[in-house]
This record gives structure tokens, sequence and C-alpha cells, in this order.
């Protein structure tokens, strides 16, 4: 969808589609491992949709893809992740495991979401390594 922009320069193209432009020459060649840091910032929910299902359709095919994101809720499509604070690893599984190890922790509502595990995380942490 970036045929109406194939005369314009990179930067005078709306954000939404820098970065589909960006995932088209990342993707272009078939990586066998690829790395997106924050893919669907500045985007739409539309494009949004679109970009995880290329990015599941590579890792179906084979290829490995490394994401950061700060939404909890795209970080559903994972099949592993890493939760990172100040600069520490500090959980790791897959996001159902992640929301097993946070079940029963004080404060956690039971149908807990991954953005609660996330949280709940961060609170064991801080109270397993004081400042």
């Amino acid at each position: 969808e970036l045929t109406d922009y194939l005369d314009s320069r990179t930067h005078s193209l709306p954000l939404g589609q820098k970065q589909r432009l960006a995932l088209l020459c990342a993707t272009l060649h078939e990586p066998p491992v690829l790395f997106l840091d924050e893919p669907t910032s500045g985007v739409d929910a539309r494009t949004r949709r679109d970009f995880w299902k290329h990015i599941t359709a590579m890792t179906e095919a084979g290829a490995s893809v490394l994401v950061t994101t700060h939404f909890m809720e795209e970080a559903e499509y994972c099949d592993r992740m890493a939760l990172i604070y100040r600069g520490a690893m500090i959980s790791m599984g897959t996001p159902d495991e992640l929301k097993a190890s946070c079940r029963g922790l004080p404060g956690v509502p039971e149908d807990l979401t991954l953005e609660d595990a996330f949280i709940a995380s961060i609170r064991r942490y801080d109270a397993e390594h004081p400042q």
C-alpha cells in the first residue's frame, strides 16, 4: 500500500507510511533473523494488525523475529518474551507462563492480563531488589 508514495521522499512520508516502508525494507530480502524495535509505534490499529500478520507469517516460514514493544497486548503475539525493567531481565517465558507465574500474588486479579503480570513482576522484582 505504498504505491501512492512512489514519487515521495522518505522524509516527507507520514509516520505510519515511514514505518511501513521500514518494515518493507527490513523484510524484502527475507532475512532468517530480524530485529524490530517498536515496529508499530505511530501506526494506526489497522496497520498494527497488518504488521503483526506479516511478522507472524515470517516466523511461520522459519524466521526468528525479536520485537521490542511497550504494548503488552502486542506481546501476546510472541512465542516467548522477556520482561525488561531497569536494565534487567526480570522474567522470561511464554505469555501464559508469565501470567501463571504471577497468579496468586497480592493485588493480582484472577483474570490477569499480560500487563497485570508485567506490573506484578515489577513489584516482585522491587521487593526482592530494594534500592
